[in-house]
């Protein structure tokens, strides 16, 4: 049977990944890519190559891939793509937990935007960067920029982009100890989700509601919604969120004394965290298991593992994690009855 001509697969390739079937997306945009004639269709196989590579937890050749594009997209003086281009080369960064780099490409990408007067590329960036902000630590910034990135979305009636913002706000709220208000951003986006078929938004709300039930203790509840939105992250093949959902279940494990439940999780998250360069994941991963390994009476091992832990949230800028590995440290020195703790 001959190939499919490129522009055909590259079509078929977009109706699948909007269905969020991403794995069997990826091998036609990359035969479509192969076969590309022209530089138009060369540049939006690289960025929707690059954007599911992206969403699938491929980070390093994201990166790789997006940087083709700005290239390509610079040379043909096309701004909208080159500032896609640099938003991508960012949000990929930022998955690596190279949170500094990512602002810089994300501050690039915002400046053509606003020149161009691209509303809706204006809003996407103010919700990477709120994103990049949550990472750093900085709570606050990253609460008023997911804010001001909803009103454009709401503005330019843009009902995804309004979801991811919602999703955005109830995980800074929840890390800033807002528990309801987490859970009550969460089930807003939960709902929008369904409304538009929308599987990585169901998932995402879902585990996100999960944290949130968690952190309020309603531990029952809090399995539930974290074995939903495992299903859908196994639909769509996404390693990154996938191995936080496993985190967020081993906590609400560690809570209930199901040590051996916690650790089978946090062994398959490390090594998804570690197949997708997921810096941060592996902060949290060590975080998870020292208390674990604590909780077994082996205490000079879960000291090691915090301190790991340490290292790598000082090496990467990891704000907030840092002050839960002091928070840790503080529990060990003073005893048992300290552990576990329930880490937002």
């Amino acid at each position: 049977m001959a190939e499919k001509p490129p522009l055909t697969l590259f079509k078929e390739a977009e109706r699948l990944r909007l269905r969020s079937r991403f794995k069997e997306a990826l091998t036609l945009y990359e035969r479509a890519l192969e076969g590309a004639d022209t530089d138009e269709l060369r540049l939006n196989c690289l960025l929707s190559l690059a954007d599911t590579l992206r969403l699938t937890g491929d980070f390093k050749r994201a990166f790789r891939t997006y940087l083709r594009a700005v290239r390509l997209s610079e040379r043909l003086l096309l701004e909208a793509e080159y500032a896609d281009s640099l938003t991508g080369c960012g949000l990929s960064l930022r998955a690596l937990g190279r949170w500094h780099p990512a602002l810089e490409f994300f501050h690039s990408a915002l400046g053509v935007y606003e020149d161009t007067g691209d509303l809706q590329g204006v809003a996407f960036t103010l919700w990477a960067e709120a994103g990049t902000y949550r990472i750093k630590g900085e709570l606050r910034e990253a609460i008023r920029r997911f804010r001001q990135a909803k009103k454009l979305f709401e503005k330019i009636g843009d009902k995804r982009g309004i979801g991811y913002c919602l999703t955005g706000l109830g995980g800074s709220l929840r890390v800033s100890r807002r528990y309801r208000d987490s859970l009550h951003h969460y089930t807003m986006a939960n709902t929008l989700f369904r409304t538009l078929r929308d599987t990585f938004g169901l998932a995402y709300s879902y585990c996100g509601m999960a944290n949130a039930l968690r952190m309020m203790k309603r531990f029952k509840d809090a399995l539930r919604y974290f074995r939903l939105a495992t299903r859908n992250y196994k639909k769509i093949g996404d390693k990154t969120s996938y191995a936080y959902t496993l985190w967020g279940e081993a906590m609400v494990y560690l809570q209930l004394g199901r040590l051996d439940d916690a650790e089978k999780d946090l062994l398959v998250a490390k090594t998804l965290f570690r197949e997708t360069g997921d810096e941060r994941g592996m902060v949290y991963y060590l975080l998870a298991i020292s208390q674990v390994e604590y909780l077994r009476g082996r205490e000079k091992r879960a000291l090691r593992l915090l301190q790991g832990a340490q290292k790598r949230a000082d090496t990467f800028g990891f704000g907030i994690e840092r002050a839960y590995v002091e928070a840790l440290f503080r529990s060990m020195h003073k005893g048992a009855r300290e552990i576990p703790l329930n880490l937002p």
